[in-house]
């Protein structure tokens, strides 16, 4: 418990750091959006670049262990999509960014650290695997989703998919780093230690700009949104992830490597990821309800993951 805490305080405390800064009058919402942007178009991509690259690209080939976690991320998706729409009576981009917020944990914040600190080194493939596929499904996902349906546009549906997509610096990072990857080519010093300054900037100005965004944010007004995404990212999303790999045998000759499984079911318990708020910045439509969503499951998560991670350890042998 000691080492959960020990990840989130320091989270919550640079949240907290925006949030006293706005209330103090040192910056302003739209200083908040600045910075936001600033995050999205300047350390986010070198932070997804220099994670993917790495590992080697061979390291992260596994289909079915793939297959399987993204078809628990599409299926969670589409269903938190329907809801959305249906039930709450979100607008098709709110509805999306509704979606992102329950499908969407944090790797990079919390999970990446806290499953080094529980497996070490050998977490580094499957933790791979999962950031390379998974952060290029849900962009993919969150920019289709969120297109443009006024009947005036020009263009087919697909083209202006695909525009969107070439405008998310995000999704063209991981491309181009699985591209560089394939290239076998290897990065120079200084190039490298650049990018890898740019997205050292990437955690502590995301969850500042995050903070600044927190203030003033009615949540009464949308607490059945909140609640909805914190029962879908905090319980259904990990009771999903348990019940394809540990209900359903692998297909192949091997099972599953039971360190994998254990890597996929505490990514699906984390709470959402502050990139998601970036995101929302970036469409422009959701990123209040993205902020707070985001403090309500961090907190929440403080104690519901280590209560998953004592089950995933006792159920799971290895």
């Amino acid at each position: 418990m000691s080492d959960i805490l020990a990840l989130t305080i320091p989270f919550f405390g640079i949240i907290l750091l925006g949030s006293l800064t706005r209330l103090k009058g040192w910056f302003s919402a739209a200083d908040g959006r600045m910075i936001s942007r600033y995050v999205f178009f300047v350390v986010l991509p070198p932070f997804m670049f220099v994670a993917i690259t790495a590992r080697p690209l061979n390291d992260i080939f596994n289909p079915e262990f793939t297959l399987r976690y993204e078809l628990v991320t599409l299926t969670l998706f589409v269903i938190t999509f329907m809801i959305g729409r249906l039930i709450l009576k979100l607008k098709r981009n709110e509805a999306s960014l509704f979606s992102l917020n329950a499908c969407y944990p944090n790797y990079g914040y919390i999970g990446v650290p806290l499953a080094l600190l529980a497996f070490g080194d050998d977490a580094a493939v499957p933790m791979a695997v999962i950031l390379v596929v998974n952060n290029m499904v849900l962009v993919f996902l969150v920019a289709l989703f969120t297109r443009d349906t006024d009947s005036s546009s020009s263009g087919p549906m697909f083209a202006r998919t695909l525009l969107s997509l070439l405008k998310n610096p995000l999704l063209m990072s991981v491309v181009v780093a699985i591209a560089f990857s394939a290239s076998g080519l290897t990065m120079p010093a200084m190039p490298a230690l650049f990018l890898d300054l740019l997205a050292g900037a990437a955690a502590p100005t995301a969850l500042f700009a995050l903070g600044i965004a927190l203030v003033g944010q009615p949540v009464r007004a949308a607490w059945g949104e909140l609640t909805a995404l914190t029962i879908f990212k905090l319980f259904v999303h990990p009771l999903m992830m348990a019940l394809v790999f540990l209900g359903v045998p692998a297909f192949g000759p091997q099972p599953f490597d039971p360190l994998w499984i254990k890597i996929a079911l505490i990514f699906s318990c984390l709470p959402i990821a502050a990139n998601v708020f970036n995101l929302a910045e970036f469409y422009g439509v959701y990123s209040g309800r993205t902020a707070t969503s985001i403090m309500l499951t961090t907190l929440i998560a403080s104690i519901s993951v280590p209560a998953f991670m004592y089950l995933i350890f006792t159920v799971i042998p290895g």
